[in-house]
């Protein structure tokens, strides 16, 4: 076992006793649970060289690492190769992210250990003792087991967006939470953090996770993407949600977004930024479930069946005319519970009350939680339907604008 600030101290010594200083390790984060050292780099003289731990004969006593010969090694240009990751430049003083407990912390200190004659990162110390550790070059700062973090269970941040997409070496572990907890996590840490956290993450993941995090964070985070990654993030959320944020952006740049985005995804934007923020229009939705009437159940089954892909709200559907006038709604329970011939019009309820796009939203959310339901449709004058207003939405008008519950998607 050995700490990776006492093996920095350490220099590499070939057969012919030459030396050199040792400046880091590289490492393959993706491999395995605890990757093992794949190079050291060390200096000689103004040179920065790399050599393979294959040429590794061991870590010998009076500090020092043994190798057969050092001219087997070649020149290194400040980054690993293959993904690799260098633990001194890269890991250390990182932001970690304990996946167990969902907390973050510092990397103050790595703790590597030998097995099969490899070298393997397998755990994080984040103690003031790692502090002190390195301060005082190892007088003082014992190794307390206790308090280090299993390297299985840690993802790392480095504090750089344009890191992820250089193709630096990620864990990408931290995608198996939930969306919401990491978009907890994520409200907490410094926003530059929180862009590279959303970068690393699937697209569809990064999207729940941006939807699920406060405005003034998604804010900062889309202002360290590409105009094509933002792109791409609007047109995977909500497009309530994704309203409110491109509503908060400059006009140059929403501008050069939605260009990039599908015609229908920013339609769908641009036709919520029409209302005022407090009206019905603001906090409503527009990707709900529309059927005709004159469909059978069975044909309505199928055409859900395509669209429960790319719709938010799915548990009240609506039933409309040809014209797209409202008509009356139906649970997706109930739907797929009748019998597939039975006209929609037929098991449909037609007493349902609309709400008008420019009232007031919050009266409209008191309905909504009062009357307890899962939204009200939205119409306008000619009474075609143009959007829902759910209770996700008056939940978070109803709510202090401080609590943790805004983002909670109680029917999505």
């Amino acid at each position: 076992m050995v700490m990776l600030s006492e093996l920095l101290r350490f220099h590499v010594v070939d057969r012919s006793g030459r030396r050199a200083r040792l400046d880091d390790l590289a490492l393959a984060v993706l491999e395995e649970d605890y990757p093992a050292v794949t190079e050291i780099h060390f200096i000689e003289g103004k040179r920065l060289l790399r050599l393979s731990w294959d040429k590794v004969d061991q870590i010998g006593p009076g500090k020092q690492i043994l190798v057969d010969d050092l001219n087997a090694a070649y020149l290194a240009e400040g980054e690993a190769a293959n993904r690799e990751v260098l633990l001194k430049h890269e890991i250390l003083d990182a932001l970690i992210i304990d996946l167990l407990n969902r907390r973050t912390t510092r990397a103050n200190d790595l703790l590597l250990e030998e097995e099969g004659g490899m070298l393997r990162l397998t755990a994080v110390d984040a103690s003031i003792s790692a502090m002190l550790r390195r301060i005082t070059g190892g007088a003082i700062g014992p190794v307390n087991k206790e308090t280090l973090y299993d390297w299985r269970y840690v993802e790392f941040l480095r504090g750089d967006p344009k890191a992820v997409e250089n193709g630096e070496g990620y864990r990408q572990r931290i995608g198996r939470l939930p969306a919401g907890e990491i978009a907890q996590l994520a409200d907490y840490v410094p926003y530059l953090h929180a862009a590279e956290l959303l970068k690393i993450l699937p697209d569809d993941k990064a999207a729940d996770v941006m939807q699920a995090m406060s405005i003034q964070r998604q804010v900062q985070v889309i202002g360290e993407l590409e105009n094509e990654e933002a792109s791409q993030l609007l047109r995977r959320m909500s497009p309530d949600l994704a309203a409110d944020l491109v509503g908060r952006m400059h006009m140059g740049r929403l501008k050069h977004v939605l260009r990039r985005m599908p015609r229908e995804s920013c339609d769908r934007i641009v036709q919520l930024l029409r209302y005022p923020q407090d009206s019905v229009g603001g906090a409503m939705i527009n990707n709900m479930v529309r059927l005709e009437c004159e469909a059978t159940v069975g044909e309505a089954k199928k055409q859900v069946a395509k669209l429960l892909e790319n719709t938010d709200f799915v548990s009240l559907m609506f039933i409309v005319e040809s014209d797209g006038r409202l008509r009356g709604s139906i649970k997706l329970r109930d739907l797929l519970a009748d019998d597939d011939e039975r006209k929609l019009a037929d098991i449909m309820d037609p007493y349902i009350a609309p709400l008008e796009p420019f009232a007031p939203a919050l009266d409209a959310a008191y309905r909504i939680v009062g009357g307890q339901l899962a939204a009200m449709p939205v119409v306008e004058e000619d009474g075609k339907l143009i959007g829902a207003m759910t209770i996700n939405a008056a939940i978070d008008l109803l709510l202090p604008a401080s609590s943790t519950l805004k983002t909670l998607r109680v029917f999505s």
